[in-house]
């Protein structure tokens, strides 16, 4: 959820008056900046509830996510849930009751929280309790739907989803795609550090026949990965949940399959379609080819990642990027190409990969360039088998010396590499 703007308004007569601390805002922010969130505001108000409307409006409008803390319980000037739901345009009970019953597994107190959920235009709300163990319990008990409520509330509808939460990453955005699952349009992206970057198999839900006057439209899809991230809509919550349910099963079972989803309103069939994981490219060096390269796989649903260890070459557009080969898993149908023949630690690396079972090793250079990676490969004890396994020069012969040129004969012998074909023009 990079990118995402949050807030976080403390409701409390002490903090306002410098007599407590801010203990449960402070754990507040740590939470939602831990989980991506840009948590670029953070007040304090007294509970008085014209000033917890005004800043609630105020916040909503430039934030996808204002989160309260204090207020919420049965004192008398625990005013927090009626300001809200003075500024709310719509309720979301199921928020606040999962809250709760985050809360009611730890004290029973927690069934005193009035706490209220809800959406003022494009911006979430959510109320917390005022202690700092329950603003923990309460907001880490959500963290895991918001990132779909926000998507929602902006509208989200169409079939390239966003990554919700980053598990085991490379250097990736938050809100960057999962390997082999398309890409939200417009999703936002910031680096942040990770430890590895998998592959990850997803379904495709789309809508594809409405009967009746369902909340949803021909063409709504979702992407699914059973067990984790949900991304896009099929309308409504009711259908989501189906389809996420639904994913499931057809991931277990290998084939697509069309479903009836049912509403009060209507019904929807939905055609789910699994996918397995997409086969990797690993670009190694930030270079002008190596960013042609990228572009030119992208365009053939490759999932494409890119290696360098040298921070300073990085710029935004070589998101997502890795350190070491140690980042990434590598199978037999990935590839690995080597776009600066004077990186460092290129021997090394190919050690690595010939120790490994990627698919594909091209080193971008003239013979003389690669040879003495290549003596250097067989005094560690690599024989003439091992070499074989290294293309270089890269590319198929197309003349061209520009970097995108380049990129284009290198992705058109991986292309020919991948069906064990030599490449040339088919009237020879």
């Amino acid at each position: 959820m990079g990118g995402t703007r949050a807030a976080v308004l403390t409701v409390s007569d002490g903090v306002t008056n410098g007599t407590r601390e801010d203990e449960s805002g402070d754990v507040a922010v740590q939470l939602l900046a831990g989980a991506g969130f840009d948590v670029s505001d953070r007040r304090v108000v007294p509970d008085e509830r014209q000033d917890i409307e005004a800043a609630l409006r105020e916040l909503a409008a430039t934030h996808e996510l204002v989160v309260t803390t204090g207020g919420t319980g049965f004192g008398p000037r625990d005013v927090t849930p009626e300001a809200t739901r003075a500024v709310i345009e719509r309720e979301a009970p199921g928020l606040a009751e999962l809250m709760r019953a985050t809360g009611l597994a730890h004290t029973p107190m927690a069934a005193l929280s009035r706490a209220v959920a809800g959406a003022l235009g494009g911006a979430l709300i959510l109320n917390l309790p005022g202690s700092p163990r329950g603003v923990r319990e309460s907001l880490e008990s959500v963290l895991s739907v918001i990132p779909h409520a926000v998507e929602l509330l902006g509208g989200a509808t169409g079939a390239h989803p966003t990554r919700h939460r980053d598990d085991d990453g490379a250097h990736a955005m938050p809100g960057a795609p999962i390997a082999g699952v398309p890409p939200m349009v417009g999703a936002s992206q910031t680096s942040s550090p990770k430890r590895s970057w998998p592959k990850t198999s997803w379904v495709e839900a789309k809508a594809v026949r409405i009967m009746g006057s369902p909340p949803c439209a021909v063409g709504n899809a979702m992407s699914i990965v059973p067990g984790g991230e949900v991304h896009g809509t099929l309308g409504c919550a009711e259908f989501d949940a189906a389809a996420v349910h639904a994913a499931a099963e057809v991931q277990a079972r290998g084939e697509p399959e069309v479903r009836t989803f049912h509403h009060d309103q209507g019904d929807v069939e939905v055609y789910l379609e699994p996918h397995g994981a997409t086969p990797r490219l690993v670009v190694i060096s930030a270079t002008d080819v190596a960013r042609s390269l990228r572009a030119e796989m992208a365009r053939q649903g490759r999932d494409v990642l890119l290696l360098e260890p040298r921070t300073e070459r990085l710029t935004p557009e070589d998101e997502p990027w890795i350190r070491s080969l140690g980042d990434v898993r590598l199978d037999p149908d990935d590839e690995v190409v080597f776009t600066d023949h004077d990186a460092p630690d290129i021997a090394d690396m190919l050690s690595t990969l010939l120790r490994s079972p990627v698919g594909f090793i091209g080193v971008m250079g003239s013979r003389r360039h690669v040879a003495h990676y290549v003596d250097e490969l067989r005094d560690r004890g690599f024989d003439d088998d091992d070499l074989g396994r290294i293309r270089s020069p890269l590319g198929l012969d197309l003349g061209g010396r520009r970097p995108e040129e380049i990129a284009l004969s290198i992705a058109a012998g991986l292309v020919a590499a991948r069906h064990d074909r030599e490449g040339g023009w088919l009237d020879r």
